[in-house]
């Protein structure tokens, strides 16, 4: 545990811009319409929790990209 909190410690200033890039990989992959990853009824909340988890992180954000 502690080594999973000093890998989350150290990716300070990276965080927000990987947690965004984890969650635009499911859109991204219904797009080729070779994966239909979510149901057509889950893409609303999809798209609402995307927003929610963008605006929690920017709250909590305490230094710009890349600064550590």
């Amino acid at each position: 545990m502690n080594q999973i909190m000093r890998l989350i410690n150290q990716l300070k200033g990276f965080r927000t811009l990987f947690v965004n890039i984890l969650l635009t990989i499911m859109p991204i992959l219904e797009m080729s319409e070779m994966l239909d990853v979510l149901p057509d009824n889950y893409e609303a909340p999809y798209a609402i929790m995307i927003a929610l988890v963008n605006l929690y992180l920017r709250s909590i954000t305490t230094t710009p990209l890349g600064k550590s």
